[in-house]
């Protein structure tokens, strides 16, 4: 990019930096100063709806496919995924909060699926990032499936630039690291439209990210990028760690800037938020209250106790069993607690069909069912865990009803029940109990923060952050939502822009 490009696009910046960057209108007044009416094109592995049979779509459960849904029906633009539903291949998502989005849906061979998904991304890359060297399993033949996948995506992309000209390639996660390597290896494009990558889970330091026998291929794989997305100061720092440790080659410049291959990197801390005006209007709506109502009542779980929520997919980097002990302390600590407070936990089974998340899911099972007899009385039960995925409206209900929220992840890049349920929360006193090994407790410091590894710890910062009066819960409150819209759904985006 020349010095007169560059300048204009400065100026153009610092332009719309004098208005709010908090609203969609501003995402979109600073997408047309960048990239005219090109669209943004975002590529995930997992499609942002469901195509049903009778021609409609759901929206299924995840905090960061429908974070990228709402930007887009909202803004417009291409959405590339895999095909995970029935319908054809391109589809308009419609939207009555904007102009709603095209959706390229990618065909995995049948053979390429579980070797891709359930292999290389879930079974090396998913534990390994997050620090589980115990659960890493690494099978040569599945990379090889993996960067296949990669290559049918990329050539995707490519189809996209001869059809829909984007002005920006948004890349997301562990699964797609190797798509930008094959967009610049194949593309017979003059000039390619900027390359950006988002990490949404943690990265590792360098001593584990070596165990990965393709590191040099995955790490050469995000370089291909000219924008590299982290959740927090510390993912970004172990990332440069790694660049400069593995490929002396690379100059570590300043602003993080990384020149690899003759090619600027741009590594940026651009922590992915919500839309907590969106969250606080289900939260309010009656219909809403009624289904969580009917929810409680379907589970037996009883309206004259308050309740502590979790909502969880049933991973071992969700810290479900060590929320298990620390629920066990606390009740041996405090017993005053037994009989005044239950504990709701929404723990939906994920990835069953791999031997160690099934065996994991079952030892969760087995260690709920001997918690709750050793502390349950014949007129309360101190834990109620259900496996059925809840509709966001319905959560958002739950959120605004229940006295807390319990997250104890044990390493987790952001986490966004914890903002979803602040902004239900409104101007409750429900207390937000935050492990420390997440992404939002960087920027949620207000918290009240846990540590799944230290059991007994934590059931002291619950037993505090409950007996705390109720004014000084909501003044808690106000403090953390106060951040959360100020590092808004809208405000990722911007981060993303200025750094283009």
């Amino acid at each position: 990019m020349n010095q007169a490009t560059l300048s204009s696009r400065q100026n153009r910046i610092s332009s719309v930096q004098k208005t709010s960057v908090r609203t969609i209108e501003s995402i979109r007044s600073i997408s047309r100063s960048l990239l005219g009416n090109s669209p943004v094109c975002i590529v995930t592995n997992r499609e942002p709806i469901v195509y049903t049979e009778n021609q409609d779509f759901k929206r299924p459960a995840g905090g960061v496919s429908q974070a990228l849904h709402a930007l887009l029906e909202r803004m417009g633009g291409i959405w590339i995924a895999a095909k995970d539903s029935s319908g054809p291949d391109t589809l308009m998502v419609p939207s009555g909060k904007g102009p709603g989005y095209l959706l390229e849906r990618v065909n995995i061979p049948s053979s390429l699926k579980k070797p891709f998904y359930d292999g290389y991304s879930n079974g090396t890359l998913w534990p390994l990032f997050h620090g589980n060297r115990d659960q890493f399993f690494h099978d040569p033949g599945e990379f090889i499936q993996y960067d296949r996948v990669n290559q049918i995506f990329a050539k995707k992309v490519m189809d996209t630039f001869r059809k829909e000209r984007p002005g920006l390639v948004w890349i997301h996660d562990y699964q797609l690291t190797r798509v930008a390597h094959w967009i610049r290896r194949e593309s017979t494009e003059n000039t390619l439209p900027p390359l950006a990558f988002f990490c949404h889970i943690p990265w590792p330091n360098p001593a584990d990210f070596m165990l990965l026998p393709e590191w040099q291929s995955v790490l050469e794989g995000l370089l291909s990028h000219d924008i590299i997305g982290f959740q927090t100061p510390l993912h970004l720092d172990l990332f440069l760690k790694t660049v400069s440790t593995l490929l002396p080659e690379a100059a570590i410049l300043q602003n993080n800037v990384i020149r690899w291959n003759g090619r600027p990197i741009h590594v940026a801390v651009m922590p992915v938020g919500i839309d907590p005006q969106y969250f606080r209007r289900m939260a309010d709506q009656k219909e809403n209250h009624d289904a969580a109502i009917s929810f409680l009542e379907k589970e037996g779980i009883p309206s004259n106790i308050p309740f502590v929520i979790s909502v969880d997919r049933m991973d071992y980097t969700k810290g479900l069993i060590e929320r298990i002990e620390i629920l066990d302390r606390f009740f041996t600590i405090y017993p005053a607690w037994k009989e005044k407070i239950s504990f709701v936990q929404i723990a939906v089974p994920t990835r069953s069909g791999q031997k160690m998340y099934k065996k994991y899911q079952s030892n969760l099972r087995d260690r709920i069912t001997s918690f709750n007899q050793k502390w349950m009385t014949p007129n309360w039960r101190p834990l109620y865990s259900v496996e059925t995925t809840l509709p966001q409206t319905q959560l958002a209900a739950l959120y605004k009803m229940s006295s807390g929220a319990l997250i104890t992840s044990t390493n987790d890049g952001m986490n966004l029940v914890a903002q979803e349920f602040l902004s239900c929360q409104g101007n409750g006193s429900g207390v937000l109990f935050l492990s420390r090994h997440t992404g939002s407790a960087f920027m949620l410091r207000d918290a009240v923060q846990i540590d799944p590894f230290h059991p007994v710890f934590s059931a002291r910062q619950l037993n505090t952050g409950l007996s705390d009066s109720v004014g000084k819960r909501i003044q808690r409150n106000k403090i953390l939502l106060r951040q959360i819209e100020q590092m808004n759904l809208y405000g990722w985006v911007y981060r993303l822009f200025e750094n283009l």
